[in-house]
């Protein structure tokens, strides 16, 4: 009797719940599709919006001629290669809205760089919360990419060291010795008698090099992961809480829910080995001492840093300055060998397809290093400026990373805040929408780039006022103001050793051919991006279609000297 009359109780509780839950989710549906119907009504341009649907038949066209597994920075440049159909009136606007939700929050695409710098430079806006919420898996919050205000200002100094041209160069020779690993793993790939090796995926290779190059430069640890047969712990357990942080409800990839509770067990797991690798790892270093170093690590710095503030030469350090090191390390060996690895990729794509390119990076490399390619590790490791010294080769890696860039900033409006164009009176109120700086569009932007979508190298080495000389205001690709990225010198001192280590011993193609026979019926040979097999995937940052199939083949007898 009591089950009876507990039914009709907890059905109408069930029934109030799901009427709660309703209301909500249609109340914050009219407050997204209003918000933009209100900035239209003030004549700002705007995307055809419907008042059901917002910007999603949109966005669902996108999708429709578009692999499923495409970036969204693709549809950034689509939106704008298509602005004719969008925006009939004339050019597209500086700021474009979007009104995704229930898929996103409402986000406005920034394509222009004075607008860009008016939150990232002239006011410095925090970064958006979804952001936040992917990287909290990994950090708790507590690393200086999600720290805001006074604490991020006190790590980003206790952290800067690390990462100064002078540091960087010091360890210039341990960086050599990963990249020599490198490109002598992929010489045993080559074919014989000049003819091409087997298909392998490349951004597997590049990926064990730069999380081997990010250890060395911030822990002083040399995992060889080119070299294993199985993954260390430190970088299986990193690798799969990079899965997990990727487990987040994304409808129009098919997922209607995120995180279930197993994987959230499989996060603390994931931490606690990481912690338990790093933590012995900092304590040596406290007990160690950190003075009369030749060379210092990230770690080393931020130890060095921390005891002269407190002034005080004790070994121990609070658990709290633990726990954000610990964070800070986490995010660093993330981001220190993820955007990397798909930039040598990219890199060497753009090569492939630009033989008069790789020509005359080979001349530079001939010029300055020596004839020799197998006697480059060695120059470079007794004369590490000479790598300051590549202008061309410089101006490749640049100009790949405009064309490619991997990731874009994103941050959080308030009340009140506007954009402003500089040749326009339009004023774009932003409270509600997440700030999207769009490296993609700026990047090709023909306001700001003499035939921006051609891949041309010496745009960068050609001297101020003449037509391709570009504007370092419209280059984006490490983002803008105190919050650039930390470790872009020493992504930029990886590119250049792998172009300068491979380029002259190594012809590097992408096999797709082999790569469908080897997929079998897997294979997605109708998957393309303007008609390229190579494109833009990824749920945030950038990687290339299937790690970027390739094969390799000899073109010197001379091997890379090994220098350990």
């Amino acid at each position: 009797m009591a089950l009876v009359a507990i039914s009709p109780l907890f059905s109408r509780g069930v029934s109030a719940i799901a009427l709660v839950m309703i209301a909500r989710f249609v109340w914050r549906g009219y407050l997204h599709r209003s918000r933009v119907r209100s900035l239209k009504s003030q004549g700002l341009p705007i995307l055809p919006h419907s008042l059901l649907f917002g910007h999603l038949p949109i966005f669902a066209k996108f999708g429709s001629i578009h692999p499923p597994d495409v970036n969204i920075y693709v549809f950034h440049t689509w939106v704008v290669e298509n602005y004719r159909e969008y925006f009939p009136d004339g050019h597209p606007p500086p700021v474009v809205y979007l009104d995704l939700w229930p898929f996103s929050d409402s986000l406005a695409l920034v394509n222009d760089p004075a607008v860009a710098s008016q939150f990232t430079q002239i006011k410095n806006l925090p970064k958006v919360a979804m952001v936040k919420q992917y990287i909290d898996p990994l950090t708790s919050g507590l690393d200086i990419f999600c720290t805001e205000g006074q604490e991020w200002k006190a790590w980003r100094s206790k952290l800067n060291p690390g990462f100064s041209v002078r540091n960087l160069t010091a360890i210039v020779p341990d960086v050599i010795q990963e990249v020599v690993v490198f490109a002598n793993g992929l010489e045993k790939m080559a074919g014989e008698d000049g003819n091409w090796g087997p298909v392998f995926q490349l951004e597997g290779r590049t990926t064990n090099l730069t999380f081997d190059v990010i250890c060395r430069a911030v822990l002083d640890m040399r995992l060889h992961e080119q070299s294993r047969d199985k993954e260390s712990p430190l970088k299986a357990a990193l690798m799969d809480q990079l899965r997990l942080m990727g487990i987040v409800a994304n409808v129009a990839r098919g997922r209607w829910i995120g995180r279930l509770p197993w994987h959230w067990v499989s996060v603390v797991r994931n931490n606690r080995t990481m912690r338990n690798i790093l933590r012995p790892l900092i304590q040596q270093k406290l007990q160690s001492g950190t003075e009369n170093l030749q060379k210092s690590t990230v770690v080393d710095l931020a130890i060095k840093v921390e005891k002269d503030g407190l002034g005080t030469s004790n070994q121990d350090l609070s658990p709290k300055f633990m726990d954000k090191l610990i964070a800070n390390l986490k995010i660093f060996l993330f981001a220190g060998h993820d955007t990397t690895a798909s930039a040598i990729c990219f890199t060497i794509k753009l090569l492939q397809d630009n033989p008069q390119c790789l020509k005359a990076l080979r001349a530079e490399h001939d010029a300055v290093l020596g004839p020799d390619p197998g006697k480059a590790a060695e120059v470079l490791t007794k004369s590490p400026h000479l790598l300051f010294s590549l202008p061309y080769t410089l101006g490749v890696i640049k100009e790949t990373l405009r064309l490619f860039p991997l990731a874009a900033t994103i941050r959080e409006s308030h009340p009140g805040f506007l954009l402003t164009a500089t040749d326009s009176p339009m004023k774009y109120p932003m409270e509600g929408f997440g700030l999207w700086m769009s490296s993609p569009i700026i990047q090709r932007h023909p306001d700001h780039w003499l035939r921006p979508d051609e891949f041309l190298p010496e745009r960068w080495t050609v001297v101020e006022g003449h037509p391709l000389c570009p504007s370092n205001k419209s280059w984006m690709p490490f983002s803008l103001g105190p919050r650039n990225c930390i470790g872009m010198e020493l992504a930029v001192i990886e590119l250049k050793l792998v172009l300068v280590l491979t380029a002259r011993t190594l012809d590097i193609k992408e096999a797709w051919d082999e790569w469908d026979k080897k997929q079998g019926h897997k294979a997605t040979p109708s998957h393309m991006v303007n008609g390229e097999r190579l494109y833009q995937v990824g749920i945030s940052v950038v990687h290339p279609k299937d790690g970027m199939p390739a094969h390799v083949r000899l073109r010197e007898k001379s091997s890379v000297t090994n220098v350990d």
